[in-house]
Order: structure tokens, then sequence, then C-alpha cells
């Protein structure tokens, strides 16, 4: 692992999160789902949960959701970071 849990929360905050949450488009539904990550990436005990968090969310019937309604605003999504979150936990 390359990043420290902070820096990979960190760097979802600054792509992903804090875009979405504050996008005049964004609805009160995507400002809760924003909300809730947050609250479980912050949760979690290492860079190595964060990661394997990051993967299975996407997966996940509420990541796909988010997906969605994200895609909607014209947000960037989890999917659209794949590559940069893989270069800062050493994956790439």
């Amino acid at each position: 692992m390359n990043a420290s849990k902070e820096q990979l929360i960190q760097f979802l905050e600054k792509r992903v999160l804090t875009p979405a949450e504050h996008n005049l488009r964004a609805t009160n539904t995507i400002k809760r789902k924003v909300r809730i990550t947050r609250i479980r990436l912050n949760q979690l005990k290492s860079a190595e949960k964060v990661e394997e968090f990051f993967w299975n969310a996407m997966a996940s019937d509420n990541g796909i959701d988010s997906y969605t309604k994200i895609k909607e605003i014209d947000g960037a999504t989890f999917e659209d970071v794949r590559k940069e979150f893989k270069v800062l936990c050493g994956r790439l």
C-alpha cells in the first residue's frame, strides 16, 4: 500500500464526495449517500479496508444506485477515478 488511510479518504473526498455533495443539481438523496459514505470511510481501520470498501462499493446495489444518481448530475464517481485510486494503492 503506497497511501495511508487518510490519503485515500482525502483523494475520494476531493475527487468524488465533495464535488457530488456541492453540485448545484445534487438531490437530498445524493447528499445523504455522500454523508453515509463519508461516515463509513472514516470508521474503517486501515488503508487496506478503505481500498476494500472502494472496490466493493462499486459492485453493491447501493453503489450502483449512487453511480446512477451521480451520473445524472454529471458528477464524478468511484468508477471515474479507479485508475488513479489503483495507483495510490500501489496496484498499478
